[in-house]
């Protein structure tokens, strides 16, 4: 009985991490969304990889807990959208640069 709950309990997280990181590898286009609809997503979601223009791409945020590298910040991030050509989505996570 134990080997059979070991078995499913794998089985449960083989398909729980193959789900996040299907998702997490997953592209939005924001020219195919209005500005709500993108910032909804972001916060949804938490973080979320929007296509902005050919070949280009980041990974936006709902706020900066979702910057988890050393050194990084939160920066207000805008992109355009269906319905224009810069609209505030939430955050891109940036680096920290020590001038000193």
């Amino acid at each position: 009985m134990k080997k059979i709950a070991t078995a499913l309990s794998v089985i449960a997280i083989s398909a729980i991490a193959s789900t996040t990181f299907a998702s997490a590898a997953q592209h939005v286009d924001s020219h195919s969304l209005t500005g709500s609809q993108v910032k909804q997503l972001v916060q949804e979601q938490g973080s979320v990889l929007l296509d902005t223009g050919p070949n280009l791409f980041d990974r936006y945020v709902a706020n900066g807990s979702y910057c988890t590298l050393l050194g990084e910040h939160a920066e207000p991030a805008y992109v355009p959208t269906a319905n224009s050509s810069s609209e505030f989505v939430g955050y891109t996570c940036q680096a920290n640069h020590d001038n000193s």
